[in-house]
């Protein structure tokens, strides 16, 4: 019977051994999950900082590019009204010379 308890609390002390082992095993691999996981979440959100301002940077060049197009579409009304007053002078200039022409007695021909 001696013999029965002794081998019984090797038996357990061995299960128990056993037991213990796995949890370190289960414990490691967790942890080398874990540490995994925390550097692929670290990746993606420094890459996700970077595509962020990126984003903002790209918004502030628009910002300036509108500016830009709304100056340039501003300066393009004033020089095509410039270019319409000058056409008009042109014009009027035209029918002076033709005038002082057939007063000299030369015709043209517009």
């Amino acid at each position: 019977m001696g013999a029965w308890f002794a081998a019984r609390r090797k038996n357990l002390a061995d299960t128990q051994t056993s037991e213990l082992e796995n949890v370190e095993k289960a414990v490691t691999i967790f942890r080398e999950q874990h540490e995994y996981i925390s550097n692929q979440w670290k990746e993606a959100t420094d890459e996700a900082n970077k595509l962020n301002s990126l984003y903002k940077q790209a918004i502030a060049e628009i910002g300036k590019l509108e500016d830009q197009v709304s100056k340039m579409e501003r300066i393009n009304s004033e020089m095509q009204k410039t270019n319409s007053e000058l056409i008009e002078q042109n014009k009027a200039l035209i029918t002076e010379l033709q005038k002082y022409k057939q007063l000299n007695g030369k015709t043209t021909t517009p």
